[in-house]
């Protein structure tokens, strides 16, 4: 026997909605005011259920167009991936371009307070070595370089001096190369102390200047510059700044651990200083005779 259950009147209230709406349709066109009162309420049963049919309808329309055009959304995404990679190579470069132009700002308000005769040089070519610190510019002989030339940053930082000279290039050694040597001079007017500093060999290390007077006044936080004491470097070049001073020899000197500026700094430009009278012949190594007189202001610079 058929039983009746929600389900099954759901399904009939439905197909009379249905009949009723083919029969209102069949009597539209007699205007009668009890006719046009069913075919208002049937309009107003009907429309919700209309409307939830055709929201349905456009849902699965919707899922379908995108399910088909998935391909077509793909590409299109790595076309925008691809002008995004492209559009950050362009600020990357743009940004490269910024820092160059302020680095050769700087360079040009460096040029101006000094009494150089300077000529801009690239960084081209690093040392390999990780025991020899030298640095290859694209200026050479042909710019009037020549060895033994003191060698800055656009800042006005020590970088190192001029080691050899080809036509078009020159290698410069750095102040951290293991056998540089440097005649140092606390920038503090009360002070002045002096010594010679040494490279270490190694960037993420500090350099040490030793050979200080015993008695002599620095201390953490000083600025240390090229004493000038020999003709190797000019005097007043921004070397460092200590960091740790310490005694030395049993107490008859001190020594000073010293940050270097250049360590600072990515060197992408140079700047050799041309016009500054070089020694004739090496200075003797620093624990020769002629260094031990550092103390008393005859220090010597390698």
């Amino acid at each position: 026997m058929f039983k009746f259950n929600r389900n099954s009147l759901l399904i009939f209230l439905l197909f009379l909605l249905i009949i009723s709406g083919l029969f209102f349709f069949q009597l539209n066109s007699i205007n009668l005011p009890f006719l046009n009162w069913l075919r208002e309420l049937f309009y107003n049963l009907i429309t919700p259920v209309l409307n939830l049919i055709n929201n349905v309808l456009d849902k699965i329309k919707g899922f379908f167009i995108t399910l088909f055009s998935i391909d077509d959304i793909q590409e299109e995404v790595k076309q925008l991936r691809r002008k995004n990679n492209t559009l950050e190579r362009q600020i990357l470069f743009l940004e490269n371009i910024n820092r160059e132009n302020e680095r050769l700002r700087e360079l040009l308000n460096f040029k101006e307070n000094v009494d150089y005769q300077l000529v801009g040089a690239k960084v081209i070519a690093n040392s390999p070595s990780i025991w020899e610190k030298v640095i290859t510019v694209n200026r050479g002989s042909n710019d009037g370089v020549e060895k033994r030339m003191p060698v800055i940053t656009y800042r006005g930082y020590l970088v190192g001096r001029v080691e050899a000279v080809g036509t078009n290039s020159a290698q410069v050694r750095l102040l951290t190369d293991k056998d540089f040597v440097v005649g140092g001079i606390v920038a503090r007017t009360d002070s002045r102390a002096i010594g010679l500093l040494h490279g270490s060999g190694r960037k993420d290390q500090s350099n040490i200047m030793d050979n200080i007077a015993w008695d002599a006044d620095i201390t953490k936080g000083d600025i240390i510059l090229t004493s000038g004491l020999s003709n190797n470097f000019p005097a007043g070049i921004k070397i460092g700044q200590v960091q740790k001073v310490e005694a030395d020899n049993y107490g008859l000197s001190q020594k000073a651990d010293i940050g270097l500026f250049i360590n600072s700094l990515t060197l992408e430009e140079v700047m050799i200083i041309k016009n500054f009278p070089q020694a004739a012949e090496d200075i003797p190594a620093p624990d020769s005779e002629e260094n031990s007189e550092a103390n008393s202001g005859q220090s010597q610079e390698e």
